[in-house]
């Protein structure tokens, strides 16, 4: 868009000015343009001379106001939310500015910029209020929305912070409450699934956080998550295998274990505490939030037990 703009830009830059003389003689040559298109009879050759003639000062007309037409197009376009590009409007606003050379009277004495700026600042609003919002307002109120904007824009400068609403109101002169309700009115609509940035950017449906996942549930799973990776790196595969039966909805028995593994009951027993409290001083919490959370292993025996880390097998023993 950046490099579009830049081009259009460059492309009517070459075509000047016009000084108020060469306003007043294209506007009479317009004017009378104007008159023989609206004949309902054959044109003379003289006439048609003529026809031509202010055909061609039509167009040199337009030209030479176009970079008018984006100066009024940058005012709008620093709307935050907005549909409508700058080239949009640029486009409206050049419609306003073809209609405004064909209304122009230059007898009436003053400069054409002073009656074009009207006509391309009402394309510009039209299109504004038909196009740029999916919820259609007044053109009344949607007038008053870009004036207290305006106005408070430039009041922030002003006041080198933003005004308040008391002070936004007494600048438009309107009552505070009677301006809360009319920037209430100016809420936008915007598409959940409208992208982000760019087209390879998630939409904005992606970024809004699911009211049903707390964050202490995010840090449950993630605490989840790393005493799992703990689980299959730092414990044996016996004392895996213990924590995991002991950890069912429904534990199996030390008897079963027992008769399972070939080991006593108080060496099962003394796995699954040692097992429990080499996760808590890894993870350096007791495991409340975990499925380990609930098995009372951590006496005041296991509380002094100490680890020891071998570099050579990268594990923890006791």
């Amino acid at each position: 868009m950046a490099d579009s703009i830049k081009d259009y830009l460059n492309s009517i830059a070459k075509y000047p000015l016009l000084t108020a003389e060469q306003e007043i003689q294209l506007g009479r040559r317009v004017a009378k343009w104007k008159e023989l298109k609206d004949l309902q009879r054959p044109l003379t050759a003289d006439e048609q001379r003529q026809l031509r003639s202010g055909e061609r000062a039509r167009q040199r007309f337009i030209q030479s106001n176009l970079q008018l037409v984006v100066h009024v197009a940058r005012k709008y376009d620093r709307r935050s939310n907005k549909t409508l590009e700058l080239m949009d409007l640029v486009q409206e606003g050049n419609i306003g500015l073809a209609r405004a050379v064909e209304l122009f009277d230059p007898s009436r004495g003053y400069k054409f910029s002073t009656y074009a700026y009207w006509w391309i600042r009402q394309g510009m609003t039209r299109a504004l209020i038909t196009q740029d919002a999916i919820i259609r307002l007044p053109t009344s109120l949607h007038e008053l929305l870009y004036k207290i904007n305006r106005t408070a824009q430039d009041l922030t400068h002003k006041l080198g912070r933003e005004p308040s609403l008391q002070e936004l109101a007494d600048a438009v002169e309107m009552d505070a409450k009677e301006l809360s309700i009319m920037l209430k009115r100016a809420y936008r609509v915007t598409s959940l699934d409208q992208k982000m940035h760019d087209s390879d950017s998630g939409s904005i449906c992606d970024t809004i956080a699911d009211p049903n996942c707390l964050e202490e549930e995010v840090t449950r799973n993630q605490e989840i998550e790393t005493m799992m990776d703990y689980f299959g790196k730092y414990l044996d595969p016996t004392t895996q295998e213990v924590l995991r039966c002991r950890t069912l909805a429904v534990p199996i028995s030390w008897s079963a274990l027992e008769a399972q593994f070939g080991i006593s009951q108080t060496r099962l027993q003394s796995l699954e505490r040692r097992g429990i409290n080499r996760l808590r001083m890894l993870m350096g919490n007791p495991l409340n939030d975990t499925p380990l959370g609930h098995v009372t292993a951590n006496n005041h025996k296991a509380n002094n037990t100490r680890g020891i880390y071998v570099s050579s097998m990268s594990k923890w023993y006791v």
